[in-house]
């Protein structure tokens, strides 16, 4: 996440965590990324433990936010979220549908989502990684 934060951090937080959480297991790569996010939003109870109970916030209540930004919005939401997912260099069958069902729900298509996909993969990645790394 950049300095120039322009959607609910609370509510992207716990769907990082959510998004951490999608394979059952929340490694610690993954674990070093949500702290990150979590001393951008200065949350306490994430920034104290390897991972807050997200359950008291359902996808629903989230993506119900996330479906009123805008499209530049809902696709920058989708790279923080890919590399929340990507950040142990893995991506399961279980990430992969954590992220249609996100995308489908805030109304990005499959087609532009593919293309996220692509332009993640083909270089977003490690310029992203960069920036979060400094």
């Amino acid at each position: 996440m950049n300095n120039k934060i322009y959607f609910d951090t609370e509510n992207f937080l716990m769907l990082a965590v959510k998004a951490a959480k999608a394979n059952g297991i929340v490694v610690e790569e993954e674990k070093e990324l949500l702290r990150r996010y979590s001393r951008a939003v200065n949350n306490s109870e994430l920034h104290n433990n390897d991972c807050p109970d997200d359950s008291s916030v359902s996808m629903e209540a989230l993506t119900a936010y996330f479906e009123s930004l805008t499209a530049p919005q809902k696709k920058r939401i989708l790279f923080e979220i890919l590399d929340v997912m990507y950040a142990d260099h893995l991506f399961d069958e279980s990430e992969c549908n954590f992220v249609y069902d996100l995308a489908s729900r805030i109304g990005i298509e499959e087609a532009e989502l593919n293309r996220i996909f692509s332009l993640y993969e083909n270089g977003y990645q490690s310029k992203h990684q960069k920036v979060l790394a400094s």
